[in-house]
């Protein structure tokens, strides 16, 4: 079984192609899951004269290229830009902006293969084995690539450039957008640390200014006015605030985001009963995304069980689900993916 289900994944080709041609990945086969459900969570956004309008995503050629990088070391990777024509920078400086690079992890494959009863509900379903699976190391990549962004608020500007101010530092490019048709990268790490250091000195002054305990509102207001930090007025002055890290997504929230964009999928997708099978095939949704929360691990093997002990359904998964039921998903960002506030 598993050396037969093993053959049938087949490679994704590299096609050595970044995300401003995200377009030519629509003819690889192998990612038609994989769009599917990024043009619902991850699509590009056009300017039009009715305003932005969604796009095709590129989110399939971010996840295409990780896949390709996965086993590679960091000089392969730097090579293997710079054939790309996606870094025009030194070795030593991509080296810095690449030191805290996450690689994609497929390292559940053979438990995604060798889970009998995951692969029994997958054939139920009908559904591509292989396409199947670069859509399960797709989602969860995408997860593990969420940061809690700030607060669902309105944002006044100072916390949208505390935002970008934080990205800025974990930022190995800048990309400029003309009318949506021409793109500008910058990936030479001295000019972009030339504009940290602008913006640490504009952080820096504003500090200076409403930490002041001699100075009134007025007169902090008068100040941040006469050297052009306007913007910076906020109506909570004097406040304290922090350009700090973000943290990831907490293990629950993980697995609502894992199950919202899987239920998205399977939303129009039926199990039929498979002949000759002599042992019973869950045919449960649920059941199947439970499943492979198991096999990612994001929860343990009670989550591969489809009933307890003493015979109860296993409803573990739709239990958490009806405690987010009248929540609202945090504020996240994705740095791989391009992603801001999900």
């Amino acid at each position: 079984m598993s050396n037969e289900t093993h053959h049938l994944i087949e490679e994704l080709p590299d096609l050595m192609i970044g995300w401003d041609r995200a377009y030519e990945y629509q003819d690889v086969p192998l990612l038609d899951y994989v769009w599917e459900v990024a043009n619902h969570f991850l699509p590009d956004y056009v300017e039009t004269d009715q305003g932005m309008v969604p796009a095709e995503s590129i989110a399939p050629a971010l996840f295409a290229n990780r896949y390709s990088e996965r086993n590679l070391s960091i000089e392969e990777r730097y090579e293997r830009a710079k054939q790309m024509g996606m870094c025009n920078t030194t070795f030593e400086n991509y080296s810095k902006d690449h030191k805290e690079y996450r690689k994609l992890d497929d390292s559940f494959k053979e438990k995604f293969i060798m889970n009998e009863d995951l692969q029994n509900t997958i054939e139920a379903f009908h559904l591509d084995i292989s396409k199947f699976w670069y859509l399960l190391l797709f989602i969860y990549d995408f997860i593990e690539d969420l940061e809690i962004n700030t607060p669902d608020i309105k944002k006044s500007t100072l916390e949208d450039f505390s935002y970008f101010y934080a990205n800025l530092l974990k930022s190995t490019n800048i990309t400029l957008r003309e009318n949506n048709k021409k793109r500008y990268i910058m990936e030479r790490e001295d000019t972009i640390n030339i504009i940290r250091i602008a913006l640490q000195h504009f952080i820096n002054t504003y500090s200076e200014i409403v930490h002041n305990e001699q100075d009134d509102r007025n007169t902090m207001l008068k100040k941040l006015k006469e050297i052009g930090l306007k913007g910076f007025i906020d109506n909570n002055l004097p406040q304290n605030f922090i350009f700090a890290e973000r943290d990831g997504l907490d293990i629950s929230h993980k697995k609502w985001k894992f199950t919202d964009m899987f239920l998205f999928f399977l939303v129009n997708k039926k199990a039929y009963s498979t002949p000759n099978k002599k042992i019973k095939v869950s045919k449960d949704k649920m059941m199947l995304i439970s499943r492979l929360i198991y096999t990612v691990g994001y929860d343990g093997k009670r989550y591969n069980h489809e009933y307890d002990s003493e015979g109860n359904k296993n409803r573990m998964l739709s239990n958490l689900l009806r405690r987010y039921k009248k929540e609202k998903f945090p504020s996240v960002i994705a740095k791989n993916y391009h992603v801001i506030s999900l």
